[in-house]
């Protein structure tokens, strides 16, 4: 019996020292020649930056290849490299590989499992019709659930309503159905909010414990915070703060395809079809599409338009936070603001065509 605690405390111990190996992996850096980047132009991206042309940009990170080629922040707003930054609703693309993982883990139902079926503790759901029956899993990842929910019109009031309210999931799950399920896409943080209890029933643990356990740990991340609503509900809409070179962690992790220093950490299946486009149904938000708690960039969109091939994806929190990654350039850049409006998105796709994707030298 002494001899199996042993092993017992043994075998955690070193599965222990694996996420502790893998964390203490700094990001490496570079120069930008040295990866097939025009170091000149980026400089041009710092002053341009500087010059007031895009915006309250308070840090720039590009990496290619896996190598931090540029890492900047910019006064007034700096806060250094150590800061936890809020990073909005980057949040759900983090929330997106917890999904991914989970169901490697063998703990999450069928993407086509029922919303009745998915949260069985509530037995007084209101509105519930023939539509809201017919809400899936797939439907709430991919924000088409048919949920009466507005975010961004003037006045609006769907996020801080659910955040005043005593149950936040109930609040969700209670809303009036404004569209059949998978029929139209409304941006909705109240289904990100719903992936918090899902996970967190399915796996037994707090969503911020099971993401230090199995993601943060193994790729570094050692210095965030998650805030937690009503009912200890974490929220996994917007309610992570972190390091700028820690978002940039979760670009490399995606670039890779799930991979950190050669292990898998998020199923290489999941980074595909989580990333992967599911409704164009957004005209409202072009230049966007939307995939499973990521965004795609729309074919048309002018960025989009000088790749040779359009396979950028997103992940965007409000004021200005991206981590975007280009998979067939090697590159991931990540970006974090006090930018306020739609504007804000706009400023960074125009650094991004004014310096950063002309420095590449070898597509």
């Amino acid at each position: 019996m002494i001899k199996l605690l042993i092993a017992i405390c043994l075998l955690y111990w070193h599965s222990g020292l694996l996420a502790a190996d893998k964390a203490d992996i700094p990001l490496t850096e570079a120069t930008p020649e040295s990866q097939g980047l025009d170091g000149l132009r980026l400089q041009q991206a710092i002053d341009g930056v500087e010059a007031g042309e895009y915006g309250d940009i308070n840090a720039l990170l590009v990496l290619r290849n896996d190598y931090l080629v540029l890492e900047h922040y910019f006064e007034p707003l700096y806060k250094g490299p150590d800061y936890r930054h809020p990073v909005r609703s980057v949040t759900k693309s983090f929330t997106s590989a917890l999904i991914g993982i989970a169901r490697e883990q063998g703990k999450l139902p069928d993407l086509q499992t029922g919303l009745l079926d998915l949260f069985p503790q509530y037995s007084n759901i209101e509105n519930l019709d023939g539509r809201k029956r017919e809400i899936t899993f797939d439907h709430i990842l991919s924000m088409t659930a048919g949920f009466e929910w507005d975010e961004f019109s003037p006045g609006a009031m769907s996020d801080p309503n659910m955040m005043r309210s005593p149950d936040w999931i109930k609040h969700v799950l209670d809303l009036p159905m404004r569209d059949a399920p998978g029929t139209r896409w409304v941006y909705n943080g109240g289904c990100s909010m719903l992936l918090s209890d899902i996970l967190q029933r399915a796996t037994g643990q707090a969503v911020d414990e099971f993401a230090r356990r199995y993601l943060f740990e193994f790729i570094g991340i050692d210095n965030w915070r998650w805030s937690i609503g009503k009912n200890d509900v974490i929220n996994t809409a917007h309610g992570l703060s972190m390091t700028r070179r820690d978002m940039a962690r979760l670009g490399v992790l995606y670039l890779n395809d799930g991979r950190w220093q050669g292990e898998q950490i998020v199923p290489e299946d999941w980074v595909k079809l989580s990333t992967s486009l599911k409704t164009r149904d957004n005209a409202d938000y072009f230049p966007y599409a939307y995939a499973y708690q990521w965004w795609r960039m729309q074919d048309a969109e002018p960025t989009a338009a000088m790749l040779a091939t359009n396979d950028m994806y997103t992940a965007i929190g409000l004021h200005g936070q991206f981590v975007l990654v280009i998979p067939h350039l090697d590159m991931v850049v990540v970006s974090t603001a006090e930018n306020f409006g739609w504007a804000n998105e706009e400023l960074f796709l125009k650094l991004l065509r004014d310096h950063i994707l002309p420095a590449v030298l070898d597509e």
